[in-house]
């Protein structure tokens, strides 16, 4: 941590490969940087790593709310704060809100998903991590302020899964 790294985690494979548990109190206790990803052995959802991360941490130090911080008590919040923070620092792009010269990079979510539909949008993203329940509350995601996320899905979603298939029957094929 003091050497400014960021932690890479990806809580998911961590869990399946049967890793163990990150000390994350530890590592934001000296002031360490940390972010979410995937290497796509488990899954690539965003909300669900971070539902992992908490939870995982919950169950090493016995409490609640182990990753809200107090400039932010909102858990779902303050990991997605943190984790948007480490992954800019991450990959050398500055983040510094809405405003004048930075990226136009935002997610949008579907407020009519289950998950989310009758919250007020300050308790959304919260239903988004803790109750999305491995589907998908995501209605858009702009990068560089290009849409590459439509209506909760991807242009190449079909080529895609078809990829996917048809790699995995090559694997299973003797």
């Amino acid at each position: 941590a003091r050497s400014g790294a960021v932690a890479g985690l990806c809580p998911t494979t961590e869990a399946n490969l049967g890793d163990g548990l990150f000390d994350l109190p530890r590592w934001r206790s000296h002031g360490g940087a940390w972010g979410v990803g995937s290497d796509s052995h488990v899954c690539v959802n965003a909300a669900e790593e971070l539902l992992m991360l908490e939870y995982s941490q919950r169950l090493a130090t016995r409490q609640r709310n182990v990753c809200a911080t107090p400039a932010q008590p909102s858990v779902a919040t303050a990991m997605t704060l943190a984790a948007v923070a480490g992954g800019a620092q991450a990959s050398g792009r500055p983040v510094a809100g809405l405003q004048a010269g930075q990226s136009a990079d935002f997610v949008v979510l579907d407020p009519n998903h289950t998950a989310l539909a009758g919250l007020d949008a300050a308790d959304q993203l919260s239903a988004h991590v803790f109750a999305s329940h491995r589907s998908n509350a995501v209605a858009q995601v702009i990068t560089a302020g290009q849409e590459r996320v439509a209506q909760g899905r991807h242009p190449l979603h079909d080529e895609a899964a078809a990829a996917f298939v048809a790699a995995r029957s090559q694997l299973l094929t003797p």
